[in-house]
């Protein structure tokens, strides 16, 4: 499945180059084939509302039905001609990953990782329509693919469940004993440090950010439903830069350096297998990087519109 992943993530790619290169191509040929054309430019407000999923260490598929999550936003799009458009947007949403999903995987059993993250997703795209019909038109369908940048904004967080007879509860060490009543308290990880990041041991690992890039690769079909209002179907990938959507990533630190340096809990949530993991033991893939997926409908009104009908070439 994580070969999969990055075949995925490699052809994505593919397609965003050849997006634009597709996009170029036809802009061209368009503008070269017309004898008489109009132009006619509309600017377009409305709504999108769907899913949104994870795809990373903690999922063993590309698309994990287990991990949609309600999510919604706002689209502005500015129509210049025909062929093509750009539009901007924000959404709102949620991810998540947990090992437990894969209960008959002794390897994720064991590691009993699981995050939640609250989503923002901010985008421009460029739309390329791979059909056109008359701005007179009161109905047609447009299929369309796109791809831009994101700015987007998450936090992963985890549940803490405090066992008395944890591994970690050992008789020498009393400091797990005072998180008890943090017992199924959400826990933001990225301050903990869970990888060793910025502890004086592990001081070339750096602690990730939580705003973040990403290059959304998409698809859709526009259904123009009257001369105004526009109905779509909209499914994209978010390509990022992290591999750490889930704070999950590479090796298990030292625990006692995590304790040292941040507070128990950082220890409690580095590792919570049943039994220890030695330090140097893989916790992740730092190899591949996490994907997230915004897919739904979208409505859209024509809120302005101007024409010019340009003189035949000759």
């Amino acid at each position: 499945m994580l070969v999969l992943r990055e075949k995925m993530i490699n052809r994505l790619k593919k397609y965003g180059i050849a997006l634009l290169s597709t996009a170029l191509m036809l802009v061209l040929a368009d503008t070269a084939s017309a004898q008489q054309w109009t132009r006619k430019s509309s600017l377009e407000f409305g709504i999108m509302a769907g899913g949104s999923n994870y795809a990373g260490d903690l999922t063993d598929k590309y698309f994990e039905t287990q991990g949609i999550h309600p999510n919604g936003g706002l689209i502005v799009r500015y129509n210049p001609v025909q062929r093509f458009s750009f539009h901007v947007g924000v959404n709102y949403g949620k991810l998540s990953g947990y090992d437990s999903w894969y209960s008959r995987d002794e390897r994720r059993s064991n590691r009993n990782l699981h995050f939640e993250s609250d989503l923002w997703d901010f985008h421009a795209a460029f739309d390329l329509n791979l059909n056109t019909f008359e701005f007179g038109q009161k109905r047609g369908v447009v299929p369309y693919i796109f791809g831009g940048v994101s700015v987007f904004k998450y936090n992963p967080q985890a549940q803490f469940f405090y066992e008395p007879n944890s591994w970690q509860n050992l008789a020498n060490d009393q400091s797990y004993e005072t998180l008890e009543d943090r017992h199924e308290d959400w826990i933001e990880l990225q301050p903990l440090g869970t990888e060793g990041q910025e502890t004086t041991e592990y001081n070339d690992i750096k602690r990730y950010s939580l705003t973040q890039f990403a290059v959304p690769v998409g698809l859709g079909v526009k259904f123009k439903l009257n001369e105004n209002w526009t109905f779509g179907i909209e499914y994209s990938t978010r390509i990022t830069f992290t591999d750490y959507l889930d704070d999950v990533s590479g090796d298990y630190a030292e625990l006692v350096f995590l304790e040292a340096q941040y507070t128990a809990m950082s220890k409690a949530m580095a590792d919570r297998s049943p039994n220890e993991n030695a330090a140097g033991v893989a916790r992740g893939d730092e190899s591949k990087r996490d994907l997230y997926n915004i897919f739904g409908i979208t409505l859209t009104y024509r809120i302005l519109k101007s024409g010019e009908v340009c003189p035949a070439f000759r």
